[in-house]
């Protein structure tokens, strides 16, 4: 056996160290460098080889450094139990390498050590390795510390670890360094009971059972910013107590990337994380199984592999993960990219996306195994966050059992597959809140959220949509007897595209909504909205109570169990048809809301101080609303029917009618097929209420005339409402069909226009002018009655340009000319709507003027014209009609001038008219069929004008005058048809007129005429009447 070297004694005082020269390079036994007066030793390109036990260089006391460059040391145990190391500090001593090698063989071989407070190990690109148990690379213990740059340690024993330090005080830092380990139970970086370890790019590799880096003890703290660390068998980190700090790094692991595990009754250790990446193999992203572990994450990515994974793993009760800025991401099978049994977790910004089936987003649950302090709770507080899964059965944000609390705001939750529910709130006290979210699914039987056991969900400004079969907005549920769910939605939509927008099944549900909506669809159709049914486990319906607020139902509501009490407030709506199947439900409208029924309905109970209509029937499927009690409320109800056919909707009440209630009937254009005719609308077992009418007049426009209602008392108490026919009463749109369509009406506008024409060559055949250009407009008042339609006015305004000459005769002058002109007229149909006319026409015309005195007129008119008018029926809706016709008028005027003394002269007139009216044929926008025949208007008057020639100063003079007559309608009557139903408007009759006028002229060429007029007959009345008119003649 070979008996060790003895060691090297260095007794060279520091001071004369420094003048000698390095030592050569040589191979030589142990190095101490211990002296009390204090050393330095420095090799250069040495060989230090020691076997035995103990260090191969050791530096002791705080006087004492060795230095070390391209040093190349062996440190081998002389026997099993032997402890070596290839460089030691202690009490104080420093040593330093630089460029060189350690190899350590042997149970406790450690590459480099320090131990004792002010003991320090520097390495400089020093390679380092260890192959016996517990051989650690580099270990710093008692507050030592130990700075490595660059280099390599490398471990391959059982529990051999890379970097250790241990104790208050004590420090490793590294920077550029690979650290490896290949035994188990061996981590790559090792703090402990108060240690701490700052690492920077650096690698770290646990290729055994352990984790990459420990941290245990209260106060042991990782620093590490650029590292990679890696873990083939186990975690990644592993905590018990102490602090991460982990930064520009990623971190790669069999089992959980960060796992922060139990290791006392206090629990705790914090690991934070920023801009790096974490991936678990097998197990979690980040386990904070201790109780009050805490993480912060900034700008990062946490991925987990693995079936039954998470990103986070929150099991430890009082467990705190704040999340910023994010990506949690999980692989696998029945994972969750977080999982929290016992915590809070907060995450703002960022994404969570699972890919794989039964993989939810968020877990929120307290079934957790182990001992929990205290009452059980899982909390999630999350904002700006986009929340993705991909797979069957994968849940965007889940909370079930009691204690859980799920709290989202401004995020998105997107799920595509089957039975993969947006939200899921389950059990006594668990509640879910989301605020500003939107909510989306893609597959069939995916809810949008999901309310089950007692829990409660509250909606504010969040918006579901679910694309699928049986893919619910909204589902309340039970598995057990005796539950109540709580569901409220504040400024919130659900829009189920191909399902219905909430369903009860089993259970009660209480539910407020306030200014939201309920859609239900169905290929894009209207749908169900609300579906309560008993549950498929048996477990029957209860009550459900469904408050609208300011909101909107859109789709039925169809009750196959339980009761339902819907009430509509503050201008709610519902859009639908109700079944009540069982008949206990109850509907409740107040004076501000409405029910759009779009289909047979049934209900319990209905109390209606609202609107309830019967939507437009398609084709004639009317509709029925019965109600099983009491019909309750002082509320307008809007009917349809088609009294053509003698059919209509129908309310049917099995109790009592009270409360003083309205009726608005809404009538297709179809003519009923006789008169006389009958048809119920209301039938109740009698009571103290009553149905009023409301259509404008009480009377319902049915085709060309016109229904009332009727109520019928039987002996037996019955009460019934039918709309029954009112005689030769038109409807609204007969009436202004045939005032626009009757030949008096076409007469009475052609009048105003041929009236002005006749009193221009009045005033043309004194002036004495050979020919003249000239311009007239005209505006008339007319109040008309033809004896069909309802009277009606038009102010009717137009102008006239023409031109004429003079050609002298033997005995008299002849004057030819031709004019064109325009008409516009609007009507008033007395609060039934307006109309309005438009006329073009073209004529000529010729007057002879005697040399006695006598004069004829003679006038011919080409017209066009263009009517149109709008009215609204008496239930209010619009009804359009236009059309266009032609025609021709003939006018001849004549008269007698007698002149007297003075400039006084007296003109008696007669006149005789004659007016043709092509018909026409149109459909009225209510689809009534309007048929107008042709016809020809006569009109003969006779009158008398009194005036005086004046002559004012130079080329001036005036002629002022008074006229009055007497006009005599001779015929003036057509047909108008509407529906087949024969109408005949006459404008026959007579009456006075009587006017006043004046003519000038200015020179010699210019001439004004005005003329203002007044007349009353028996189908006219014109309060005024006013032409006035310029020419110039040369």
């Amino acid at each position: 056996m070979n008996s060790p070297k003895k060691p090297l004694s260095f007794a060279i005082s520091y001071a004369l160290f420094v003048a000698l020269a390095p030592v050569q390079a040589a191979t030589i036994g142990p190095v101490d460098v211990s002296s009390e007066a204090g050393d330095l030793l420095v090799l250069d390109n040495d060989q230090v080889s020691f076997t035995g036990k103990g260090a191969a260089v050791r530096v002791v006391g705080g006087q004492n450094e060795f230095i070390g460059t391209t040093m190349d040391i062996h440190a081998t145990a002389g026997g099993p139990n032997d402890a070596v190391t290839g460089l030691q500090a202690q009490g104080g001593g420093r040593g330093t390498l630089q460029g060189s090698t350690i190899k350590a063989s042997g149970y406790f071989g450690d590459g480099a050590s320090a131990s004792g407070a002010g003991s320090h190990v520097q390495l400089g690109q020093t390679d380092i390795t260890t192959d016996g148990a517990r051989g650690r690379g580099v270990m710093v213990n008692q507050g030592s510390s130990a700075q490595i740059i660059g280099g390599t340690v490398t471990t391959t024993g059982l529990m051999a670890d890379g970097l250790s330090a241990m104790g208050a005080g004590s420090t490793i830092s590294a920077s550029g360094t690979s650290v490896s380990t290949a035994g188990n139970a061996a981590y790559a970086v090792r703090a402990q009971q108060g240690a701490r370890i700052k690492l920077n790019n650096v690698s770290a590799t646990a290729h055994g059972q352990t984790a990459a880096i420990a941290i245990t003890g209260t106060d042991s703290v990782v620093t590490a910013d650029g590292v990679t660390a890696q873990s083939d068998g186990a975690q990644g980190v592993e905590m018990q107590e102490g602090r991460l700090e982990f930064s520009n790094g990623s971190i790669q692991a069999k089992t959980d990337g960060i796992l922060i595990r139990p290791s006392s009754p206090n629990g705790g250790g914090t690991a934070v994380v920023r801009n790096s990446q974490v991936l678990s193999q097998t197990g979690n992203g980040i386990n904070l199984d201790a109780k009050g572990a805490s993480l912060e994450l900034y700008e990062s990515q946490i991925s987990a592999k693995g079936d039954n994974g998470s990103a986070i793993w929150m099991p430890g009760s009082d467990s705190h993960a704040d999340v910023h800025d994010s990506q949690l991401e999980t692989w696998g099978t029945q994972a969750a990219a977080v999982d929290n049994r016992a915590g809070i977790f907060q995450m703002d910004g960022g994404r969570v996306v699972t890919h794989g089936d039964s993989s939810h987003g968020l877990y929120a649950s307290t079934d957790v195994i182990g001992g929990q302090s205290g009452a059980p709770g899982a909390t999630f507080d999350v904002m700006n966050v986009v929340i993705e899964t991909f797979g069957v059965g994968s849940v965007g944000a889940l909370a079930r059992l009691g204690g859980t609390r799920m709290v989202l705001s401004d995020s998105q939750l997107l799920t595509h597959g089957d039975l993969s529910h947006g939200l899921l709130v389950s059990g006594d006290d668990a509640s879910l809140q989301a605020t500003r979210t939107n909510v989306v699914t893609e597959g069939n039987s995916a809810y949008g959220l999901s309310v089950s056991n007692n829990a409660t969900a509250d909606l504010t400004d969040t918006h579901i949509e679910t694309a699928g079969e049986k893919a619910y907005g909204l589902v309340s549920q039970a598995t057990i007897a005796g539950i109540t769910n709580q569901l409220d939605l504040t400024d919130s939509t659900v829009v189920a595209h191909d399902s219905n927008a909430l369903r009860v099944s089993g259970g009660s549900l209480l539910s407020h909504l306030i200014h939201s909506s309920l859609v239900g669809r169905s290929a894009d159709q209207p749908a169900t909205a609300v579906w309560i049914t008993d549950g498929a486990n048996g477990l029957a319906a209860d009550l459900v109570r469904l408050d609208s607020d300011h909101s909107f139902i859109d789709g039925d509501v169809l009750v196959e169990g339980g009761a339902l009490q819907l009430s509509l407030n503050n201008q709610s709506r519902l859009e639908g048809a109700v079944n009540d199947t069982p008949g206990h439900s109850s509907l409740s409208l107040d004076d501000s809301s409405s029910w759009l029924m779009r289909g047979d309905s049934s209900v319990g109970q209905l109390t209606n101080k609202g609107s309830v209509e019967f939507a437009t029937p398609a084709a004639s499927d009317f509709m029925r609303l019965k109600v099983a009690g009491d019909l309750q409320g002082d509320g307008q109800y809007i009917m349809n029917t088609d009294l053509g056919a003698l059919r209509g909707d129908r309310l049917e009440v099995g109790g009592q009618v009270t409360g003083n209630n309205q009726l608005l009937v809404r009538n297709s254009g179809a003519e009923p097929s006789g008169g006389g005719q009958k048809l119920l609308l209301i039938d109740s077992q009698g009571g103290v209420g009553d149905f009023t009418l409301t259509n404008r007049g009480q009377e319902v426009d049915v085709g060309t005339y016109r229904y009332t209602l009727q109520r019928d008392d039987s002996a037996s108490g019955q009460s019934q409402w039918s709309l029954v026919n009112i005689t030769k009463q038109l409807s609204t749109a007969a009436s202004a069909a045939i005032n626009s369509s009757a030949l008096a009406t076409l007469r009475d506008t052609w009048d105003a226009e041929r009236g002005s024409l006749i009193q221009r060559l009045g005033d043309v055949r004194g002036d004495g002018h050979d020919e003249g250009v000239w311009m007239r407009s005209y505006g008339h008042e007319q109040q008309l009655d033809n004896g069909a339609g309802r009277h009606f006015t038009q102010n009717l305004n137009g102008v006239q340009v023409g031109v004429d000459g003079r050609v002298a005769r033997s005995n008299g002058s002849l004057i030819l000319g031709g004019l064109a002109g325009y008409s516009h007229a609007n009507r008033s149909f007395n609060g039934e709507g307006s109309g309005k006319l438009e006329s073009y026409y073209i004529g000529a015309y010729a007057t002879y003027l005697d040399d006695s005195g006598w004069y004829t007129d003679s006038l011919l008119t080409l017209n066009r014209w263009s009517t149109r008018f709008d009215v609204d029926a008496t239930d209010g809706k619009r009804v359009s009609g236009k059309t266009h016709s032609n025609g021709a008028g003939l006018s001849v005027e004549t008269g007698k001038r007698l002149d007297f003394s003075h400039g006084w002269f007296v003109e008696p007139q007669a006149q005789l008219s004659a007016l043709y009216g092509g018909g026409d044929r149109y459909r009225l926008s209510n689809d009534m069929r309007v048929d107008a025949d042709d016809g020809i208007s006569t009109q003969l008057r006779g009158g008398a004008l009194v005036g005086r020639q004046m002559r004012l100063e130079g080329d001036i003079a005036i002629q002022p005058y008074l006229k009055a007559g007497w006009i005599q309608d001779l015929s003036a009557r057509n047909q108008v048809k509407t529906n087949d139903v024969s109408s005949h408007p006459d404008g026959n009759g007579g009456g006075w007129y009587a006017g006043a006028g004046i003519a000038a002229a200015i020179g010699r060429s210019q001439h004004l005429y005005a003329d203002v007029e007044t007349s009353d007959s028996s189908t006219q009345k014109r309060p005024w009447a006013l032409n006035i008119g310029y020419r110039l003649a040369w």
